[in-house]
C-alpha cells in the first residue's frame, strides 16, 4: 500500500499513484491478479477513486505499457546517431529489457485486449497508437543512424517490427539467464545479438 498521501485535489498525483500500484500488482502477481480492488487497496484508495480515472483494468494495463514506451520514445530520439546501429540498441536494449520484464508474463493479455482488437477503452485505444508510434521511432532512429554512417538500410516495412521482436528476444534471454547457462556473458551475448541486427539489416 501506498505510504505517502497524495495532495487532495493532485488529479495528476492519484494518477500516479494508481499506475504504481497497479505496476507493483503487475510485477508481483501477473495480469491475473491486475483487479481494480487490488489496485484501489494499494493506491490507498477506494475502488470508485480508480474508476475515475480508469475503466477498467485493460485501460490500466494499457496506461502502464503506454508510459514505459512514452521513456523508451524519448530514449531513441535522443541517442547519439553517431555511435552505429549497433551502439544505439546498445543504448536502448536496459530499456527493452525492464520493459519486457514487467510486461512480458502479461504479452498475451496485452495482444488480446489492446492490439488485436478486445474491449477497448480510451487508454487502450490510445496505447495501440503509442505503439506503433515507437516502431516509428525505432525506424527513425535506425534510419538517421546509418545515414550518419554512410550506409544504407533495406527498404522493407518490416523492418521496425523485425529488430522490435529481436530486441525483445534478446531481452527474454538476458531475463531467463539462457546464454549465462552456456558461459555466454551478459555483454557479449548484446554485443554479438546487437551487431547480428545491424547486419542483418544493411543493404549490401
Amino acid at each position: 500500500m501506498s505510504t505517502e498521501q497524495t495532495a487532495w485535489g493532485d488529479a495528476e498525483g492519484r494518477r500516479r499513484d494508481i499506475l504504481s500500484s497497479a505496476e507493483r500488482i503487475l510485477e508481483e502477481q501477473g495480469y491475473a491478479g491486475l483487479t481494480m480492488r487490488a489496485i484501489a487497496v494499494g493506491a490507498g484508495v477506494s475502488s470508485g477513486t480508480v474508476y475515475q480515472y480508469f475503466s477498467g483494468k485493460e485501460d490500466v494495463f494499457a496506461a502502464l505499457m503506454e508510459r514505459r514506451l512514452d521513456e523508451l520514445r524519448r530514449t531513441l530520439a535522443s541517442v547519439d546517431r553517431t555511435l552505429g546501429i549497433a551502439g544505439v540498441l546498445k543504448e536502448v536494449e536496459p530499456q527493452v529489457t525492464e520493459f519486457w520484464r514487467r510486461f512480458g508474463r502479461s504479452a498475451a493479455q496485452w495482444e488480446a485486449k489492446v492490439l488485436s482488437g478486445g474491449r477497448r477503452g480510451k487508454e487502450a485505444a490510445n496505447s495501440a497508437q503509442d505503439y506503433r508510434k515507437t516502431l516509428k521511432a525505432l525506424a527513425k532512429a535506425l534510419e538517421e543512424t546509418a545515414s550518419a554512417s554512410g550506409q544504407e538500410l533495406i527498404d522493407d516495412p518490416a523492418l521496425p517490427h523485425w529488430v522490435w521482436d529481436s530486441l525483445i528476444g534478446l531481452a527474454d534471454d538476458l531475463l531467463l539467464q539462457g546464454a549465462r547457462i552456456n558461459r555466454v556473458k551478459p555483454a557479449q551475448l548484446v554485443a554479438f545479438a546487437t551487431g547480428a541486427i545491424e547486419r542483418g539489416i544493411i543493404a549490401r
